[in-house]
């Protein structure tokens, strides 16, 4: 009797085990999905214009993505600071609705609405 439930404890506690890999894969795939497409690795991402302050602290991207057939996204400006493996542009992207046109003398960005 006690081998039969051993047995039975054995095999529910290695179902289990498959079933959090299983869910744990699948949220894996769901965040992958959900990041973002903000970064300078995307294979689609188009960069129009680039630019590093005067100062050489902060760099301007203006980009966009190539959407296949469909054509091109909208045009996005984003400024993160100049470090070599620094790939995230989310972080600074610029409002809608506003774009940066370049840089001051004292490193600041000059933005038209």
């Amino acid at each position: 009797m006690n081998k039969w439930l051993l047995l039975i404890g054995g095999i529910i506690l290695v179902s289990i085990i498959e079933i959090r890999v299983k869910i744990k894969s699948d949220l894996n795939e769901i965040f992958d999905a959900f990041k973002s497409e903000h970064t300078l690795n995307e294979p689609s991402l188009y960069i129009l214009s680039e630019s590093i302050s005067p100062n050489e602290k902060h760099k301007y991207y203006q980009y966009q993505f190539d959407k296949g057939g469909v054509g091109y996204s909208r045009v996005f400006w984003t400024v993160i600071e100049n470090k070599e493996n620094l790939y995230d542009l989310e972080k600074g992207i610029i409002t809608s609705g506003y774009k940066i046109l370049g840089w001051n003398n004292k490193s600041a960005l000059i933005l038209e609405k």
